[in-house]
């Protein structure tokens, strides 16, 4: 099985680029997408036209199967539940399910919400396919607004990054209507802000060039919190006159929320701690292979340097066959739950038989 990830350019010649795949490993399937930029152990491509090309032996054994949802109105609840049921992963204890969807018709909490109740506990991971145009590999053709990937039947050590810092102290939401905080704690949500952001020593410099969000902690009652236990979500809106802070979406009164920074140290930093946990978890098992799944707002941009992320797994984590791509956004679990993220690193990795 090939995995294959190109740069959005090379969709002219997707017929020859499989082609010449199948023609090299002697892959028996092919699936893949375009990314803004891929990247193996070697490093990441960025700014350039690039092919990343990972062959795995399956065995024979059907641990890894390829799926192809084709183009649709939308891939929302209709195509989660769809695929839940195709995949032969409900209700199975172990193995993840491997994404990799065209950002024009997808909707990720309504997929999300479809294969919700059905996969889990199965996690989720994927980047959303990027580029213009954006497109899918599976088989021998090339495939605009659909969703392909693998169900697994081995599980994976899943590390996501999501690039921010927490600040300040997290409270429980007091008062809420839909997206609208009234009440943190009982008081202004704009004073709690105002107060994180005072919090960071050197806020008066670095705040102003760093983007500022809100944490959702994922599992309620948890103490303490720090990385890794909450999900980032955009601040949509404040209003200064009545306190009000509007997030990207729902939140709900008994909720955990802590403000969080994000920018080049809180990323480099939030990489380091997930990759520790992942080292933790993998123990003396090697990585037999990993994909990571890369926000197109991360790379040379965020950090100024090339091959940022690349480097630091390798540091981290030893030498091993690695492919991913820089992409519109990534699943992954956060605790139990599976959640569509923005700016955030997924890394998934298969560890060799122990």
């Amino acid at each position: 099985m090939a995995l294959v990830f190109a740069t959005a350019d090379a969709y002219r010649q997707g017929g020859e680029l499989l082609g010449a795949v199948r023609a090299v490993t002697g892959a028996g399937s092919i699936v893949g997408c375009s990314g803004a930029g891929v990247l193996t152990e070697r490093g990441e491509a960025e700014g350039v036209t690039a092919v990343a090309v990972m062959v795995v032996a399956t065995g024979g054994a059907p641990a890894i199967r390829p799926f192809l949802l084709p183009g649709a109105d939308a891939l929302g609840a209709d195509a989660g539940a769809e695929l839940s049921r195709s995949t032969g992963l409900a209700g199975s204890e172990d193995g993840c399910l491997l994404i990799l969807p065209d950002p024009t018709t997808l909707s990720p909490d309504d997929f999300l919400f479809g294969l919700g109740g059905r996969l889990d506990p199965v996690p989720v991971v994927g980047g959303v396919a990027a580029g213009m145009p954006p497109f899918e590999l599976y088989a021998a053709d090339v495939i605009s607004g659909a969703l392909t990937g693998l169900a697994i039947s081995v599980p994976p050590i899943v590390g996501v990054a999501q690039a921010c810092e927490p600040i300040g102290e997290p409270y429980v939401v007091t008062d809420v209507v839909a997206n609208a905080i009234h009440s943190i704690g009982g008081r202004p949500p704009v004073q709690i802000l105002r107060e994180a952001i005072e919090s960071v020593p050197d806020y008066a410099e670095r705040v102003p060039r760093a983007g500022v969000f809100a944490g959702l902690a994922v599992e309620v009652g948890k103490s303490p919190l720090g990385r890794g236990d909450f999900v980032v979500r955009s601040l949509a809106g404040l209003d200064q006159d009545s306190g009000t802070i509007t997030l990207a979406e729902p939140v709900f009164v008994g909720q955990t929320i802590q403000f969080q920074i994000r920018d080049a140290r809180a990323a480099r930093e939030d990489l380091e701690a997930m990759l520790d946990r992942a080292r933790a978890a993998l123990g003396a098992r090697p990585p037999a292979f990993g994909v990571y799944f890369n926000c197109a707002g991360r790379g040379q941009g965020l950090y100024g340097v090339a091959d940022h992320d690349v480097t630091l797994i390798r540091e981290r984590l030893g030498d091993w066959p690695l492919i991913g791509f820089f992409g519109n956004g990534e699943f992954a679990p956060v605790g139990s739950e599976n959640l569509f993220h923005t700016y955030t690193g997924v890394l998934a990795l298969f560890p060799q038989p122990g």
